[in-house]
């Protein structure tokens, strides 16, 4: 039998390791804090409205249920008894709303992208990545047998430089994110588009932090461009602006069928449970009717941006705010006098970002009040 006592001690020295280094992470609750560091950025986590609602809608379904029916847990994968017909009935109803041919279900953001780029990719292949993309992507990567290649974050003339290296016949890949999740920046999508008719790629984007904001109905950035019929795959979450968890693949009728063939999250997971599912298709419907909250999220950005009087704050025109402070223990320290005064703010630390990009990471709602963001903003700009 193995040592317990040495594998724990193991562990145990890889966490001094990181609590040495400043770099040990805990988990804190802020239930009791301002949200400044949450994804809710139309406040659909905390609408009392949107949770009667589904709790309604919930046992509707279930009155109408056959007694052997399962109506706590999804039973299994999809693959063998965990498909239903409301998975199938919400995928066809989000499918429509972002205006793809079809939708596939995963039980978390995660889950989907990891998915996607493990399974698309082949040997034979190369995929081109953004520097900054987000972990889920960068660990489907790691899976994947094609060929990465990372060009600088939003540089397309470094990405011309890469895809000039390979014949036109190679079947290449390019992934970004419609807005990134450390910076509050969006990708050239329009001029990414027009690459492709040069360069000969298919076109990946991760919506994540766009969804439910932008768009017809919340249904993303791409739609908002109007570039959606030149993705290849599109991957919504609804763990932000949905204020719930979970993720949908939109693409082709193709696309969908491969990813349930290939995509191994999705065909080796215990399928979403009927609750999390049609609470989903109520905030499907909710995301949907909600410009009002859009609006106000709009204007809220538009606002704490005219506060705004250091050269220490990013240049981001989304929800995602970000104010230097170079040094991990400065960003920490400041990010404790925000705490302190009932802020919740993240410190984001180096190896996150890179060294001397250290930042505060603020995050704006629909509900966020302007004497909180007055508040906040003379806190992190003082002593700066």
């Amino acid at each position: 039998m193995p040592n317990t006592n040495s594998a724990n001690k193991l562990l145990i020295n890889a966490l001094s390791e990181r609590q040495s280094a400043g770099l040990l992470r805990t988990l804190a609750s802020v239930d009791e804090l301002t949200d400044f560091c949450s994804n809710d950025y139309l406040g659909m986590a905390k609408s009392r409205e949107l949770a009667a609602q589904i709790s309604a809608d919930i046992q509707a379904w279930q009155s109408q249920q056959k007694q052997v029916a399962p109506i706590n847990g999804s039973t299994g994968s999809r693959l063998i008894s965990g498909n239903h017909s409301y998975m199938e009935d919400f995928e066809s109803t989000c499918a429509n709303l972002h205006q793809a041919p079809a939708a596939l279900l995963f039980s978390s953001g995660f889950e989907a992208n990891m998915g996607l780029i493990a399974s698309l990719g082949q040997k034979e292949h190369v995929i081109f990545c953004d520097k900054l993309l987000h972990a889920s992507l960068i660990d489907g990567l790691r899976l994947s047998p094609a060929e990465r290649r990372i060009f600088k974050h939003n540089d397309l003339d470094d990405l011309v430089h890469l895809l000039e290296q390979y014949p036109r016949e190679t079947i290449k890949w390019v992934v970004v994110e419609s807005i990134y999740s450390m910076d509050g920046d969006m990708a050239p999508l329009e001029k990414l588009v027009q690459l492709k008719e040069t360069y000969h790629f298919e076109l990946i984007v991760d919506e994540a932090h766009a969804g439910g904001v932008y768009g017809t109905r919340g249904a993303g950035l791409c739609v908002e461009l109007g570039v959606q019929d030149s993705i290849f795959a599109r991957v919504v979450t609804f763990g932000k602006a949905w204020g719930n968890a979970g993720a949908v693949v939109l693409g082709s009728e193709v696309l969908r069928s491969y990813l349930i063939n290939f995509a191994r999250p999705f065909i080796y997971s215990t399928a979403p449970t009927p609750h999390h599912v049609l609470s989903l298709q109520t905030t499907l419907a909710f995301v949907a009717k909600a410009q009002k909250e859009r609006q106000d999220l709009l204007k809220n950005i538009q606002y704490f941006k005219s506060l705004q009087t250091s050269a220490h704050w990013g240049k981001s025109s989304t929800a995602i705010q970000t104010f230097f402070v170079t040094g991990n223990e400065a960003v920490r320290t400041k990010a404790r006098e925000a705490q302190a005064a009932g802020f919740a703010v993240k410190p984001i630390v180096f190896p996150t970002v890179p060294k001397g990009t250290e930042r505060i990471r603020i995050t704006l709602t629909a509900v966020t009040s302007q004497q909180d963001m007055q508040t906040l903003i003379q806190i992190i700009e003082s002593h700066a």
